[in-house]
């Protein structure tokens, strides 16, 4: 008996010791899980600046407010995919051939709680870190933004937003491209109501990720804490054939993160004074190479 206990133990304790090791590293675990069933994305291409001669914006550093607060008096609001006959050239919606059954642009991501911290203002940072991932990518910058650098980022846009708005939480539609324009120095970005998941797929195959807001807790990500936001933007820059690629800042876990199309778009709705869900299907597109309408 004495012999078989023994023997027994000893069967028993690799499997104890892995189940220790496996609770100590869980998120480690995790992440490793997460990893091996993420499914397979078309390849990401990066940004491909335009020629000199078409370039009106060189994707300057962003603003700093000096002794006041800057203005955005460059700002236009698109309501409509149409623009005008000037910049239809511009059009980020503007067929160019058959639609590509998939596309992925290679945006760089960051979360919007860079070094783990959800206190205020990271927990509503996620219009912020949607812009700066688009700004980054248009910048040429790949892969995962360090936490130092977009802990930074965020804080000097925040800071740069108490002193535009005099808020920085809960930005719609139109005020997010408000500040990017203003902040980042974009002479055009486009807002506009959405019906169609395909016009999301055009831009993004014309080369142009698409920030979209969203009732959070919609979304069904099961890395949110305690269920997801109520209001949430998120960076689309890819998609499959029934799929959406997204860098969605509300979790480390965002690269690539993918929803199916009818979850994207039921979720999708603008702040709304608070009644997110009764809030209008917007998009913003950030044009890098804006020409003054």
């Amino acid at each position: 008996m004495g012999r078989n206990r023994s023997l027994l133990f000893a069967l028993l304790l690799p499997i104890l010791a892995i189940g220790i090791f496996a609770y100590a590293r869980r998120g480690d675990v995790r992440e490793w899980w997460f990893e091996i069933n993420r499914p397979n994305l078309p390849q990401a291409v990066k940004f491909t600046p335009p020629p000199t001669s078409e370039a009106r914006l060189t994707n300057p550093e962003p603003s700093v407010v000096e002794g006041g607060v800057a203005t955005s008096k460059n700002y236009t609001l698109v309501s409509s995919p149409t623009l005008s006959t000037k910049s239809k050239k511009r059009d980020p919606f503007e067929p160019r051939g058959p639609l590509p059954s998939e596309a992925n642009l290679a945006v760089p991501f960051m979360s919007q709680a860079p070094t783990g911290d959800w206190n205020l203002p990271y927990q509503e940072a996620c219009e912020e870190a949607s812009a700066i991932m688009v700004h980054a990518y248009y910048r040429g910058e790949t892969g995962k933004i360090y936490a130092a650098t977009a802990k930074k980022r965020i804080d000097d846009l925040v800071a740069f937003e108490k002193k535009f708005f005099g808020y920085y939480e809960d930005t719609t539609a139109a005020d997010t491209a408000k500040f990017i324009k203003a902040y980042f120095h974009y002479l055009d970005v486009i807002v506009t109501e959405w019906k169609d998941p395909d016009e999301i797929r055009r831009a993004i195959a014309n080369g142009y990720p698409v920030l979209v807001p969203a009732a959070g807790r919609l979304l069904g990500n099961p890395n949110y804490r305690n269920n997801g936001p109520l209001y949430h933007m998120l960076v689309v820059k890819g998609y499959t054939r029934d799929r959406f690629i997204t860098n969605d800042p509300g979790t480390r876990r965002g690269a690539d993160y993918t929803y199916d199309s009818k979850t994207l778009l039921n979720a999708a709705h603008d702040w709304n004074g608070g009644k997110v869900t009764e809030g209008k299907r917007m998009m913003i597109i950030v044009l890098p190479r804006a020409e003054a309408l």
